[in-house]
């Protein structure tokens, strides 16, 4: 980490920071994610995206469309990814909730990242369902091909790094350190807002009238 590493910037139309389907997490995992994102912030610099705090910490399910700052409830394109998250989640219903192991931390050239694994097949089926529900609103994500890891960035980094050889050996040491086991009732279809402040980040908001997999069971 010689000061080469990739460098987020604001979002600008069209950019980074997708409309995206994700899985948030709560609960106690939540609350460890939260802690270990303060604690990498203290090495790398309180200036980077603290992305794996509460309310900002997932897991991208996919990707949409590149970055808008403002989306209308009443969005043709939003209803159309609704409309397939739904179809996606009917079949699936049963089988939630969404279940991952968090397992440990890794270095990426742009961020610190938690590695997690699905338990059970739910997670996996969604997102393979999710493709073929979207039709040819699959365009965003479909050059780069399927998805094969799921994970959660803490940081993602922004400038200058303080301590960048304290955070390689921070991040070494939590490498396979069990982290704990999440549980999502539900995917959210969400834009990106940058929440500037003590603990900044590209926070996801949700978007449209979408009602979680919980509601559709039983409609």
């Amino acid at each position: 980490m010689a000061g080469t590493h990739a460098r987020d910037e604001p979002p600008v139309a069209g950019g980074r920071w997708p409309l995206s389907v994700v899985f948030r997490p709560t609960g106690q995992v939540a609350d460890l994610l939260d802690a270990l994102t303060i604690q990498a912030s203290l090495l790398a610099g309180r200036h980077h995206w603290q992305t794996g705090q509460l309310g900002s910490a997932h897991l991208t399910v996919r990707a949409l469309e590149g970055f808008r700052a403002e989306v209308p409830d009443d969005d043709p394109a939003v209803a159309r990814y609704e409309a397939a998250v739904r179809r996606a989640g009917q079949a699936l219903a049963a089988s939630t909730p969404f279940r991952f192991a968090v397992t440990g931390l890794t270095l990426t050239p742009g961020s610190v990242m938690a590695s997690a694994f699905p338990i059970g097949p739910a997670a996996d089926e969604f997102m393979d369902r999710l493709a073929l529900a979207l039709g040819p609103d699959d365009w965003f994500e479909r050059p780069h091909g399927r998805r094969d890891i799921w994970y959660l960035n803490l940081l993602h980094f922004t400038g200058d790094i303080i301590d960048p050889r304290g955070l390689v050996k921070w991040v070494g040491d939590r490498r396979t350190r069990d982290v704990g086991e999440l549980s999502i009732a539900a995917p959210e279809l969400v834009r990106f807002r940058l929440v500037d402040g003590v603990r900044p980040a590209m926070r996801p908001e949700p978007v449209g009238r979408y009602a979680p997999i919980s509601e559709i069971s039983s409609q």
